[in-house]
């Protein structure tokens, strides 16, 4: 793989300029002035050190390039503070991402692409005005940032001046490499180690103090040139960028007939050879005045796509398993094992879900595992590597002592209380209920409410709507007080308007979550008095994907329960979504690829179509109405699986047109 991530020029050879020739010289005198002042050990001659430095400064001279490491520069650190906000003078957008080689592919389609490094650090911006650096800023949100140019002026190998007078802006990544970030661990204890390259380098750039920063080894890796050099050519531009004194990221050029997974292995590969942190890679069109057609989201660039690597493993060993209650009495296996640092945070905890996925895993109390986060978020075993599979099954429950049963719920094996007044289901179900997406009631912690509980202050739901007769208890609880007590009371009131599928989903129903209760509430149109008198006759099979267990457990729910229900009803003022009368997707089955433009993001877009009788699925099959995808004739798999199956493509505008109820004429 000789030089294979190094920027080349056209004819495919490794660019080898001056700047080489400056960075050695800088290497060479560093080590010699570190063992002449900090060793007392003289490596080489004074006369051979000054030819060695006259022969740097006539470079520099010659080539306007100076690095803020350069032993030409008497540098004094620079102290502020505090770090001030900027607005960017271009919006400084994220990446879509993904982690499918596909997704890769239909992106590529039959344009010529770059591959580059993904840098793991933090995003800087440097702006260059007469050949000088006049301003660093980070990423933030995109718009604003922080004005970091006192320490952006200690990275190691940031050119301080550069031979061109016009304004020039870069964006790049601060990183701190492997090797320094090991060296600054070693002289740490190990309670005080830093967890990994990406926070030490994102908390060295803001210190006030730039001396602390110019300690840190940290480098800029130039990614994009954003204005200066005008090349129609990605690749062209970082090679101007290199050839003034930049370190640019590593990168090939691709295409449909590359083997990607050749160059992703390749790519991890070089960037540990370097000692380059990294997350993944980009993928973007070669040709610029492409990519920029593309135009872009409120949320990123369409011209460039991250992918992403698998979720960091590690191993560890498994030291117990909890069982923890949820809002249906079932008992949730939790594994509990020795701390590891995944993605920048200590995890020593993560759901097993049910008995089935344990049985699975063949999992037990002192295996070695390895386990990861999935989506960066949520830790989870992946593996049991040496499949003890001792795991005991508790025949009490842990909470109210009650008999426990395996029952099985939906192909799976979960383990429940039978005890119908378990406190741990009483509680399960009072914390969902008021939970955001449910009631929606400000300010009842899990604790909180069982605080409440314990004060006897709380049984049912419908207590939470006469707590003001009990407010001078609860005030006098730990932790509470009046203010609280009044605050809790006002955001209770604010939750008695409401809509039904919130209330549908607040009840805890078995089996039934958010889009199962927004299908009920749509089949009786956000009607409450129509759902309450027709519940026991309503024909619930009739209900998109529902199947025998949710029916029979609707059935059975509302049998037991059916006068709680509207007694804890009373407390509501029903109220319909915008547009709940009208359901011009009524029946309609929706499948979305590709980027988004009138709408913030999937989940957003799912949700109006769910609003107005519609429904989304993940994959296309023959149930599938439409596929939405912006790029009608892109050569996806899914538009490739939409024609096979005489499935109609339609745009967002044209999903927005049926959204006004013009139907299918339109498309």
């Amino acid at each position: 793989m000789k030089h294979f991530w190094r920027v080349k020029n056209s004819k495919g050879v490794v660019i080898i300029n001056e700047t080489d020739e400056i960075r050695s010289l800088i290497g060479q005198l560093n080590k010699y002035r570190d063992a002449y002042y900090n060793e007392q050990n003289s490596l080489i001659s004074d006369y051979e050190y000054d030819n060695l430095y006259d022969k740097l400064k006539s470079l520099e001279d010659k080539t306007g390039i100076v690095y803020s490491n350069s032993p030409t520069q008497s540098v004094g650190y620079e102290v502020k503070s505090n770090l001030q906000k900027v607005k960017h003078n271009h919006p400084m957008l994220s990446l879509d991402k993904t982690k499918s080689v596909q997704d890769l592919k239909d992106f590529i389609g039959d344009k010529l692409c770059v591959m580059m490094l993904k840098m793991d650090g933090l995003t800087v911006s440097l702006r260059y005005v007469d050949g000088e650096l006049v301003s660093a800023e980070t990423r933030g949100n995109g718009e604003i940032g922080e004005d970091v140019l006192h320490t952006a002026r200690t990275f190691v190998n940031i050119p301080l001046t550069i031979p061109v007078k016009e304004e020039l802006i870069v964006d790049g990544e601060a990183i701190i490499d492997t090797d320094t970030f090991n060296k600054i661990n070693a002289k740490l204890p190990d309670d005080q180690e830093y967890k990994n390259p990406r926070n030490l380098v994102s908390g060295s750039v803001r210190q006030l103090d730039a001396a602390v920063a110019a300690e840190r080894g940290i480098k800029f890796i130039a990614w994009k040139c954003v204005k200066g050099f005008y090349h129609n050519d990605f690749i062209r531009r970082l090679i101007d960028l290199e050839g003034i004194g930049f370190e640019v990221v590593p990168s090939i050029t691709i295409d449909l007939t590359s083997d990607l997974n050749q160059c992703i292995a390749d790519a991890k590969s070089f960037a540990k050879q370097k000692g380059y942190p990294i997350d993944g890679l980009v993928i973007g069109y070669r040709n610029v005045s492409y990519g920029e057609s593309l135009g872009q989201t409120g949320h990123h660039l369409r011209s460039q796509l991250a992918f992403k690597f698998y979720d960091e493993e590690a191993e560890t060993v498994l030291r117990d398993i909890e069982w923890s209650m949820g809002k249906t009495g079932d008992l949730t296996p939790v594994a509990v094992f020795d701390d590891v640092d995944l993605e920048g945070t200590t995890v020593n905890r993560a759901s097993l879900h049910n008995i089935s996925i344990c049985e699975n895993l063949q999992i037990g109390i002192g295996d070695e595992i390895t386990v990861y986060k999935a989506n960066q978020i949520i830790p989870q075993v992946r593996e049991s590597l040496t499949k003890g599979g001792k795991l005991n099954i508790p025949k009490k429950c842990p909470i109210c002592g009650g008999e426990t049963a395996i029952v099985k719920e939906k192909d799976s094996k979960v383990l429940q209380c039978t005890n119908p007044d378990c406190r741990g289901k009483l509680l399960g179900k009072l914390t969902h209920a008021v939970s955001r997406n449910a009631l929606n009631i400000d300010g009842l912690s899990d604790s909180t409410i069982e605080k409440l509980y314990n004060a006897g202050v709380i049984r049912s739901i419908t207590d939470f709507y006469h707590l003001d007769s009990t407010a001078d208890v609860i005030a006098k609880l730990d932790g509470m007080g009046r203010k609280s007590v009044d605050n809790l009371l006002v955001n209770i009131e604010k939750s008695r308007k409401i809509t039904l599928d919130r209330f549908i989903y607040a009840l805890s129903i078995p089996l039934i979550g958010r889009t199962a209760s927004k299908a009920i509430a749509t089949w009786f149109a956000y009607d409450y008095q129509r759902f309450i008198t027709e519940v026991p006759t309503a024909q619930w099979k009739n209900l998109p994907d529902f199947g025998d267990a949710m029916n029979k457990s609707l059935i059975q729910f509302f049998e037991n329960y059916l006068e709680d229900i509207k007694e804890l009803g009373k407390e509501f003022e029903f109220v319909k979504p915008d547009g709940a009368d009208s359901q011009p997707l009524k029946n309609i089955t929706f499948v979305v690829t590709g980027a988004l433009n009138k709408f913030e993001n999937r989940e957003s877009l799912k949700e109006e179509i769910e609003r107005l009788g519609g429904k989304v699925s993940g994959s296309i099959s023959g149930k599938t109405s439409y596929l939405i995808n912006n790029d009608i004739t892109s050569k996806s798999s899914k538009n490739k699986k939409a024609h096979q199956l005489h499935i109609p493509i339609i745009t967002e505008d044209e999903l927005i047109t049926m959204m006004k109820g013009d139907n299918n004429e339109t498309v």
